[in-house]
């Protein structure tokens, strides 16, 4: 029988993503990592809850959420300018290293959370483009 330090360590499922015309490994993110970035943005949770969440509020934290997200899949969690260089990358770029993280992370998951959030993505853009709509409104829960 094999003790918990001759396993792989949490960070060793590694996915190869193409970012601009490099190709980089991503971890998936640990309990510890993931709690964290829930801590600092705690809408994520409820939007994987199913919760409603203001739509105002997800413009505020979209682009920092994803940056930290991918620092700490790259292995820079809670670098601030590991952080900062997510946040400038090409949105092409940035949603791959969203998807292949959140495969790494949730492989059982993924695609039905992926899916989820594309369509909550899509009921807050169309929000957004109503002009009656208020933008400090809930978005409507998803089932």
């Amino acid at each position: 029988m094999k003790r918990l330090m001759d396993i792989a360590p949490a960070g060793a499922v590694k996915i190869a993503v193409t970012v601009g015309n490099d190709e980089i490994e991503v971890n998936r993110i640990g309990s510890k990592r993931l709690t964290g970035l829930l801590a600092r943005y705690p809408e994520l949770g409820d939007l994987m809850g199913g919760k409603t969440v203001a739509p105002m509020r997800l413009i505020e934290i979209a682009a920092d959420a994803a940056a930290a997200f991918i620092a700490a899949g790259c292995g820079y969690d809670n670098n601030p300018d590991a952080e900062t260089f997510a946040s400038e990358l090409a949105i092409e770029d940035q949603l791959r290293l969203v998807e292949a993280i959140a495969k790494a992370t949730f492989p059982n998951l993924v695609g039905p959370l992926i899916e989820q959030l594309k369509t909550r993505v899509a009921v807050f853009l169309e929000e957004l483009q109503n002009p009656e709509a208020s933008p400090a409104a809930e978005t409507p829960a998803i089932n």
